[in-house]
């Protein structure tokens, strides 16, 4: 019978490994002056490179979830193959696209058999891509669609996330943060670290400088990231800061395996051009995330 992993377009992950793991996606939108485009399709009707210039010069970019009928869409598909579905969700407390996957989800239960297991990943982007990447695994190992879930719930507190945002106006824009927290100078003259805690985006220090900030989020990792790991990196159309990232974490921080992909276009429109997001997996559960701060 077996089970497919299902989850959303915004995780940052190569087109190739979605199709040769068998895992559906459920796509987020994203308009441009008034243009809807799905997410899913890889940067095809709107490349990344086009996408992040038209942010830096000022389009308004909007974003919104997947509505009920997507997601009963593909997971009825799944249903009807009388396979059940594991779906890992974007953060329910960064987007309703969580709840929406459960609500039909708890419709479709009521005609068919076969089981949902939703499971909401407390990540976003490159994170919830690393606890996909893990499921995959496991999932080759042999876990049930049951098992892998409650896998999965607690394995994702392991997930460590961090975000180097170049202006804050897009987070301001799009409702993700507090004002109070991130009204500060302009672009090129302040930066923020931010972390993803428990759901949820944790405002960090302001630091003047991207320099500088590029320099302190390298120590900072560098100290924590556990020897022999691998760190994931997403850039929103910055590559050379991500690349200059990688190199010193592979150097001085004996990380094993550095992996760099853009920014998808729906956390983009939110996190801004020149964002770097950075991702790994603590060595155990119960580990504390520590808050990256600045030196004054």
């Amino acid at each position: 019978m077996g089970y497919v992993i299902v989850t959303d377009s915004v995780p940052d992950l190569e087109e190739a490994f979605l199709l040769q793991n068998g895992i559906c996606t459920v796509p987020l939108r994203f308009t441009v002056d008034g243009w809807d485009t799905a997410e899913d399709d890889f940067g095809r009707t709107v490349s990344f490179s086009d996408f992040y210039q038209q942010l830096r010069a000022g389009r308004i970019i909007t974003t919104a979830p997947a509505d009920q009928t997507a997601f009963t869409s593909v997971f009825e598909g799944i249903l009807k193959s009388r396979r059940d579905v594991v779906y890992f969700g974007l953060s329910s407390r960064l987007s309703e696209q969580y709840q929406t996957a459960c609500m039909a989800a708890k419709e479709l239960q009521e005609r068919y058999d076969n089981e949902i297991y939703c499971v909401d990943t407390l990540a976003v982007s490159g994170g919830q891509a690393l606890l996909v990447r893990e499921a995959v695994k496991r999932k080759a190992e042999g876990m049930t669609a049951e098992q892998l879930a409650e896998w999965a719930e607690a394995y994702r507190s392991r997930i460590a996330q961090y975000v180097l945002v170049d202006d804050p106006k897009y987070l301001q824009r799009n409702g993700d943060i507090e004002q109070q927290h991130s009204r500060f100078g302009s672009r090129g003259s302040m930066c923020q670290l931010l972390r993803i805690e428990a759901g949820g985006l944790v405002p960090g220090k302001k630091i003047r400088g991207r320099k500088k900030t590029l320099e302190l989020l390298e120590r900072q990792l560098a100290a924590q990231l556990p020897e022999g790991g691998a760190v994931y990196i997403s850039h929103g159309d910055c590559r050379e800061d991500a690349e200059e990232l990688a190199k010193y974490l592979l150097r001085h921080a004996g990380v094993s395996h550095a992996e760099l992909i853009v920014l998808n276009q729906v956390i983009g429109a939110h996190a801004g051009p020149d964002a770097i997001g950075v991702c790994f997996c603590r060595e155990a559960a119960d580990m504390e995330t520590e808050e990256i701060q600045s030196h004054d």
